[in-house]
Parts: C-alpha cells; structure tokens; sequence
C-alpha cells in the first residue's frame, strides 16, 4: 500500500490523506473479498457477478409481485450492478449459453427481450446458495459481534451512499 500512497503524496490533493488510504484499502479489500468468493464457486464454475445476476433472475421468478426488481435488460443489468452494459451484455450471453436464463422475444416490441431464469439455471441457484452463503459468512470470520454491528452500520451508509447518492442519511 505505501507505494500507492507515495503516489498520493507525490501526484494527488493533500485533502484529508487518512480518508483516501481507507478508501484504497476498501477498494483493494473489495477485490480480495471477491477473490475469495470466486474461489469457493469455482467447484461450480461460476463467478460471484455471474451468480449475483442469476440471483435476481430467480429471487424474481418466486416473487409474489409482477414488478421486477430491475429491468431485466442489459441497461437494467448494467444499471443495478454499476457494469458497462458490454459486461451486462457478456454476462447474459454466458447465462444464456448455460440454458440458465432464457431470452423470449414479445411480437409486440422487439426491442425488448425479457429474460427469465430456466430449470437449469433454477437448479445452479439450489446447487450453488449454500456455498455462496458459506463464503459469504466467512467473510466475517475474524469480527467480534461488536465488529459485526459496527461493520453493518457502515455497509449501511455506503450501500445507501452508492445506490441513492442524493439521499441524505448519514
């Protein structure tokens, strides 16, 4: 980490330096967090953004609503998961090579093609949750309860920050 923050020092704002070294050691946990869960899903051959999107896909079809909870469409995708709509796109293209997800094509508007999860790819979700759920929580092996509370409470207001950042919680 010191090298970067040579870097800082040398090329950036000299604004509040203890804020940007916790904000690059979050974005490079970030990336280890996602290393480790990627590793416990390799033995199911699926990466934690793939199974994060046929999750919605299959939280949507045993919902009790018919509204979406996001446009299921590249541009939605792209739009609930802060991805280029290329990776949106690559991602149900993979999805749908495995028969995990289905595209159906409406007569009525053919720009838009609805996607929904098929059997297979209801079959990966129950055959993948457990251990997604497992790396999930192991994640916070190392955390006390207090560690775990406070954690939530900031999770909580970056969650907020990064999907409403109008919002004025904090």
């Amino acid at each position: 980490m010191e090298p970067v923050l040579a870097m800082f020092d040398q090329y950036g704002s000299a604004d509040d330096p203890a804020a940007a070294r916790l904000g690059l050691l979050a974005l490079w946990l970030a990336d280890d967090i996602i290393g480790s869960v990627n590793r416990s899903l390799e033995p199911f051959e699926i990466s934690e953004r793939k199974l994060d999107v046929l999750l919605i896909f299959a939280a949507q079809a045993i919902s009790d609503t018919d509204e979406p909870y996001m446009r299921q469409t590249p541009s939605g995708i792209s739009d609930y998961f802060g991805i280029s709509r290329a990776s949106a796109t690559g991602v149900l293209d993979w999805l749908e090579k495995r028969e995990f997800v289905e595209r159906t094509r409406t007569g009525t508007d053919r720009r838009s093609t609805p996607i929904q999860i098929t059997e297979i790819g209801k079959g990966t979700v129950a055959e993948t949750v457990p251990a997604f759920e497992e790396a999930c929580r192991d994640l916070l092996a190392p955390l006390s309860d207090r560690d775990r509370k406070d954690l939530g409470r900031i999770l909580g207001k970056w969650w907020t920050h990064f999907k409403d950042p109008d919002s004025t919680e904090g």
